[in-house]
C-alpha cells in the first residue's frame, strides 16, 4: 500500500515531537492542529509525560482539551490505563469534560481511575460524571456503586469524601431498565 502525503506529512509530524529542539517541537504542535490524526494522542501522551517543559506540556493540555474527534476516545481510555501515564491521570481524565467527547462507554474505566487515583483525578472524574447526558446500564451503574462503597469504607483521607461525592453522582445517573 503506497504511502500517501498526508501520512508522509503525519508521521513527519510525529517523529519531530521527539526532537530535542523545542522550536521543532512547538512546530510540530502547531502542525498537530490543522493535520492531527488519532494516530498522534498517543505520542502526543508520550510527550506529555516525558516533558520537563511547563510550556510544552501547556501546549499538549490546550491541544488535547480542544479535540473533537470522537474516535480518540479508545485512544484516551488504553492512556488512563497505561502505568506509564499515572502522572497525568488527572489531565487524561480532564480531556473528557473539556473537550466534550463522550465517554459514557467508559464509565467503569474512569471511576476505577477515581478509586486507584489521588484526590486531583478523583475531583476530574467527579466533573466528567457530572457532564453525562446519557443514559447507563442498571447492571453496571450498581457495580461502580459496590466499588465505590468498598473504596469509600476504605479510605482513610479527605478523598474519602470526594468518593462520597462521586457516588452522589453516580446515584443521580439516569438508567436503563
Amino acid at each position: 500500500m503506497a504511502t500517501t502525503k498526508k501520512d508522509t506529512r503525519l508521521n513527519n509530524i510525529i517523529a519531530d515531537l521527539s526532537s530535542l529542539e523545542e522550536k521543532k517541537i512547538f512546530t510540530a504542535l502547531k502542525q498537530l492542529r490543522k493535520h492531527g490524526k488519532r494516530e498522534a494522542i498517543t505520542p502526543l501522551i508520550d510527550l506529555l509525560s516525558s516533558t520537563e517543559n511547563e510550556d510544552i506540556k501547556n501546549e499538549i493540555t490546550t491541544l488535547l482539551f480542544d479535540l473533537k474527534d470522537q474516535s480518540v476516545v479508545e485512544e484516551i481510555i488504553l492512556a488512563l490505563e497505561n502505568d506509564n501515564y499515572t502522572t497525568e491521570l488527572a489531565t487524561l481524565v480532564s480531556i473528557f469534560w473539556q473537550s466534550s467527547l463522550d465517554s459514557s462507554e467508559h464509565i467503569t474505566s474512569i471511576v476505577k481511575q477515581a478509586i486507584k487515583g489521588d484526590y486531583m483525578v478523583g475531583i476530574e472524574v467527579l466533573s466528567v460524571i457530572d457532564n453525562y447526558d446519557t443514559t447507563f446500564q442498571e447492571t453496571e451503574v450498581e457495580d461502580l456503586k459496590f466499588d465505590l462503597d468498598e473504596a469509600i469504607e476504605e479510605e482513610q483521607t479527605e478523598k474519602r469524601d470526594l468518593l462520597i461525592s462521586i457516588r452522589m453522582a453516580i446515584d443521580a445517573l439516569n438508567l436503563e431498565f
